[in-house]
């Protein structure tokens, strides 16, 4: 007597996490299509260095390098279409169209350069935050905010172990204070199901919900 077959079930397929395209790495190449080319610079250089961060969370660098790419050469050739229709006249104050693209120039270094700055100070930030939850068993509460990595808190939720992670409260590179927000609904991917922190800049502007903001959100995977 034969034994019936082993009944087969059937084998479910891993399931492949999906990254996102940064939505900066696309404005940078319509922008730079359209002819906004100090934009398209700009949100290239963010693009880059969050997707560089993110570990592979965030895709689109084809798009963000696109987009630097052609807004730098788009930069190029209106600084070069200027100078050619206004040479003549320009001839006597030559000096002061040679200082007027330095500025230009060094305007945009500045803010790649402050782009990058904020992001290590996120970073920084939410490194300092990750070791703050596992000394004092919970995150900070949204009043005690990133003070309670340069300041023991003294109001509930108390830690159970503290050390200061700053000296002086961390800034971004426009020095403005760091938003800080916990959302009440708990991460799924936390091991204690605790809500994720986040952290932003406000960017050059100062005012949050703007393009300029950088965030946390953007770094982690």
């Amino acid at each position: 007597m034969t034994n019936p077959p082993i009944p087969q079930f059937p084998i479910q397929a891993p399931q492949h996490f999906q990254p996102r395209t940064s939505g900066l790495a696309i404005a940078s190449l319509v922008c730079s299509l359209t002819g906004v080319s100090l934009l398209a610079v700009i949100f290239g250089h963010i693009a880059l260095g969050k997707i560089r961060q993110s570990n592979g969370a965030v895709e689109g660098r084809g798009l963000a390098l696109a987009g630097t790419i052609v807004g730098y050469v788009g930069f190029a050739l209106s600084i070069a279409m200027f100078i050619a229709f206004f040479i003549i006249p320009l001839v006597l104050v030559g000096g002061a169209v040679a200082a007027g693209g330095a500025v230009v120039t060094g305007a945009v270094t500045e803010m790649v350069q402050n782009v990058d700055q904020t992001n290590e100070e996120l970073q920084s930030i939410n490194d300092a935050l990750t070791e703050y939850s596992e000394r004092a068993g919970h995150f900070p509460s949204e009043d005690q905010g990133i003070k309670a990595l340069v300041t023991e808190p003294t109001t509930a939720p108390l830690p159970k172990n503290w050390k200061a992670s700053f000296s002086t409260l961390p800034l971004d590179a426009w020095g403005h204070e760091f938003v800080y927000r916990l959302p009440e609904d708990p991460n799924p991917e936390d091991p204690l199901n605790r809500p994720r922190p986040e952290v932003i800049s406000m960017g050059a502007d100062g005012v949050i919900g703007n393009y300029d903001d950088q965030s946390t959100e953007e770094l982690l995977p």
